[in-house]
């Protein structure tokens, strides 16, 4: 893979580095990778990617992205957490967050 063009920016070149991979803000570890000169895009080979998968099963991370709706509760909108992520982040009823846009399509909340 090593030159080849990247399929997603179509004009960086593929080269080999270590890595670090993230999921959810938890770090998993270093891995080896092809990488895009131009958009930074990752890559990685089979057998890596099965680590990572791994890893991720084992820390409780794996599938962790969910679906939900938003409803109402009198005049106000409501989100409902999905309980996988709320027992990740350790969300109980009554906790404090603050939610804020983070652009047209994205809506980031921290716990205070």
């Amino acid at each position: 893979m090593e030159n080849k063009t990247c399929a997603i920016c179509e004009e960086g070149k593929l080269k080999k580095k270590i890595v670090s991979y993230k999921i959810y803000g938890v770090e998993l570890g270093k891995f080896p990778a092809h990488v895009c000169s131009k958009c930074g895009e990752e890559w990685f080979d089979e057998e890596t990617a099965l680590k990572i998968e791994k890893l991720e099963k084992e820390k409780g991370l794996f599938g962790l992205s969910k679906e939900t709706k938003i409803s109402y509760s009198g005049n106000s909108l409501i989100i409902r957490i999905p309980k996988e992520i709320a027992d990740f982040m350790k969300l109980e009823k009554e906790t404090s967050v603050l939610i804020h846009p983070d652009g047209e399509n994205k809506l980031s909340m921290e716990i205070v």
